[in-house]
């Protein structure tokens, strides 16, 4: 069998002439459907600016910062007071050359790290005793504070305080005493001691002096005059 001829188009229809009802001029096809496609982009762009300015204008609303300025951040206010004064305390020997017919002198320490709670303040502390058997003794505690913040006068305030606490507890104030900011009689329970606190600048001192017998009664009146000369010393050596 033979295959049939190939498939061939009919005539091409001819536009109908030019100015025939119904159909357009020869050489324009039908007329263009408009497209939304640049109006949905504007409008998704137009949301995105406003979206994002709302965001921004509620950011700044919300920091209280305008955009033209910016606000330094707070800081707390230095504390101020008196520059510290001492940097060293005297030693043990320079105090005792200022009182007559003390025990002899045992060994001192020198100056070492004293505990304190106060964060402000480096605290070191020094400790003089003269001794004899059968004879009255007497002890001088001194301790120096200084600032860890040059000019806050933490120093000078932590000394003032044990003297502040010492009359608080009792103690009977001393109107002057050498080179003293602050002198008090302070109160033990011991019948066998007197003691005198002090404090100078940014040092406080503390002066015990105990009977010729611990465990017995000292005469208070002279207990106290022996207290005052080695608190004078005391005082003078810190200078």
């Amino acid at each position: 069998m033979q295959p049939g001829p190939p498939y061939q188009q009919g005539p091409q229809q001819p536009y109908p002439p030019q100015g025939h009802p119904g159909y357009p001029p020869p050489g324009y096809g039908p007329p263009p459907k408009k497209s939304n496609t640049g109006l949905i982009v504007g409008l998704v762009i137009g949301a995105v600016v406003l979206l994002g300015g709302g965001g921004v204008a509620a950011f700044l609303l919300l920091s209280g910062d305008s955009g033209s300025s910016s606000s330094a951040a707070p800081t707390s206010a230095k504390k101020s007071g008196p520059p510290d004064k001492y940097s060293a305390m005297p030693t043990c020997q320079k105090i005792g050359s200022g009182v007559r017919n003390l025990p002899p002198l045992e060994t001192p320490k020198g100056e070492e790290p004293a505990s304190t709670s106060n964060n402000e303040i480096t605290y070191t502390r020094s400790f003089c005793s003269w001794r004899e058997p059968n004879a009255p003794s007497a002890t001088v505690g001194m301790y120096l504070s200084k600032s860890k913040e040059p000019g806050s006068g933490a120093g000078e305030g932590w000394a003032k305080a044990s003297v502040e606490n010492a009359v608080n507890d009792g103690g009977v104030l001393i109107t002057s005493m050498a080179k003293a900011t602050k002198a008090v009689y302070a109160k033990l329970d011991s019948s066998s001691q007197c003691q005198i606190k002090f404090y100078q600048g940014n040092v406080e001192a503390e002066i015990i002096v105990t009977g010729p017998d611990p465990s017995g009664t000292v005469n208070q009146t002279v207990c106290k005059e022996n207290a005052l000369k080695v608190a004078k010393a005391t005082s003078e050596a810190i200078g």
